[in-house]
């Protein structure tokens, strides 16, 4: 039942949104992104989520909906939402079809692109600098892993879906400097769930957790995608299965605003657990739970 209402909640509230194109000064490049205001401006400075698009781009249509459908549902929570273009600026279009040795961008460096995104939602009047969340996927997701490996307190609380973890094992030891919340397939053959849960075991931190889903593979959330039709697709010199699972999407969703409200929400205190105190790796056996 619960799995059934988060689906058909995602479908109802996720309408297009209207969203405002603004340049971002970074450290060498002018970045654009899409701006949606906080919703409800008689309230106040709101909390505000930044997103950071996969290796196929903001701008792809048809197979990448997940940031604007993101924006409607973090919208109707009331935050504010920016969606920032780290391809547009270096005349890229998509890297998933780029071997990783002959990539032009890297995590490390949209991670910085990531903090003077942070910093211009600073500047914004009807934006509570205090409340930023960032939210990525993929190689976006990879980037949250970077930015959060360093002294970053501007962020507040951050999800991932399906990163890369492997580099960041090579580290001394991989700590994060604000809640993480890490989202992965157990069936991913592109970004494995195994590094990342070694990563969060060694980590050992409270507030450092991975939820993986068995029978998901990557790109689980994407809705472009047709229901359980898994498809081939090749990523430089390999070929991996992504699928939509829309029983790990709705439980991944529902677990990301369960994860980011305590930080971002007017009037909640974080509470850690003692269960989670324990360790930080879940395995979602019924993701409806």
């Amino acid at each position: 039942m619960r799995i059934t209402f988060w689906f058909c909640l995602l479908s109802v509230l996720a309408l297009p949104v209207r969203a405002e194109r603004v340049l971002i000064p970074g450290a060498e490049i002018i970045l654009s992104a899409k701006y949606l205001p906080p919703p409800f401006p008689e309230a106040g400075p709101a909390a505000a989520v930044l997103l950071l698009h996969g290796c196929n781009g903001l701008q792809a249509t048809g197979i990448n909906p997940r940031p604007d459908r993101m924006a409607s549902l973090l919208q109707e929570k009331g935050y504010g939402v920016l969606m920032l273009d780290s391809f547009a600026a270096r005349d890229l279009q998509e890297i998933c079809s780029v071997p990783l040795s002959k990539r032009t961008i890297s995590p490390r460096m949209r991670a910085e692109d990531a903090r003077h995104a942070l910093e211009w939602l600073k500047t914004r009047k009807e934006i509570d600098g205090d409340r930023l969340g960032v939210i990525g996927w993929s190689h976006g997701a990879s980037a949250v892993l970077a930015l959060l490996g360093q002294k970053q307190p501007s962020v507040r609380a951050a999800v991932g879906f399906f990163p890369s973890c492997s580099s960041y094992l090579l580290r001394d030891k991989y700590q994060v400097t604000a809640p993480l919340l890490l989202l992965v397939g157990e069936e991913d053959e592109w970004t494995p769930a195994e590094p990342c849960r070694v990563l969060v075991a060694r980590a050992d931190q409270p507030t450092f957790r991975l939820i993986t889903y068995p029978d998901a593979f990557h790109d689980f959330d994407n809705f472009g995608l047709k229901t359980d039709d898994v498809k081939r697709v090749t990523m430089g010199a390999f070929s991996v299965s992504i699928a939509f699972n829309p029983e790990a999407s709705s439980d991944a969703y529902r677990r990301t605003f369960k994860w980011l409200s305590p930080w971002l929400d007017l009037n909640r205190m974080p509470v850690v657990s003692p269960a989670a105190r324990q360790g930080g790796v879940v395995q979602s056996k019924n993701s409806g739970s």
